[in-house]
């Protein structure tokens, strides 16, 4: 049996998504297999600058740039609301083990709701090529099928440009230091161009 997170750490989750889900957000933290560590330091978080928050519609929000829980039981899902098992899934898309934050994106994809779009995002500016690689085929081949969602993702970039311009330049280094040789051009790599579809500046 897990034990219960403390209400630091409860807190801490939940403000990774709106006021108004509070209630949900409590329940999937506390449904959570415990980590020995807490959440990391918020993916705006950088040690060149300091960057503004992060806002959903307006509303602040605070995402951890890692979480160190077990993965989850494939029976945690069955006790949850379809939107609880969404914030399951975000809040494992900040999942130290890069395979478990591929597996909560699609996931994520599958949902139109605007606050996962800083948790799609934000991984496109993260070193794993596989997943910047899912979601430029999404982007590409499923997204200008959904358009609320491809609304909710744009809006999030328009009124976030400093967190578009800090994911634009987290790719930009993950290419520059590990990916040339497999994208000889950054206009091929998929992080950048998925940023591009969606209305993210690559601009030098």
């Amino acid at each position: 049996m897990p034990r219960r997170y403390d209400a630091r750490v409860s807190e801490s989750l939940a403000r990774a998504f709106p006021a108004r889900l509070a209630p949900s957000a409590t329940t999937v933290v506390q449904s959570l297999p415990a980590a020995r560590l807490g959440p990391s330091r918020p993916v705006t978080a950088s040690n060149s600058r300091a960057w503004p928050g992060v806002a959903v519609a307006g509303e602040p929000v605070v995402i951890p740039y890692r979480v160190y829980n077990p993965a989850p039981s494939p029976h945690l899902a069955r006790g949850l609301s379809r939107t609880e098992q969404v914030m399951t899934a975000a809040i494992y898309s900040r999942h130290h083990d890069g395979l478990i934050r591929q597996r909560a994106l699609g996931t994520l994809l599958e949902c139109d709701e605007p606050w996962t779009a800083p948790f799609v995002v934000q991984l496109l500016g993260e070193y794993v090529i596989q997943i910047c690689a899912d979601i430029e085929e999404f982007t590409r081949t499923v997204l200008p099928a959904r358009p609320a969602m491809q609304a909710s993702l744009s809006a999030f970039l328009g009124q976030n440009p400093c967190f578009a311009e800090l994911t634009r330049q987290r790719a930009i280094s993950y290419w520059s230091c590990y990916y040339r040789g497999l994208h000889a051009s950054r206009a091929t790599y998929p992080a950048l161009t998925a940023l591009s579809r969606l209305g993210g500046s690559t601009a030098a």
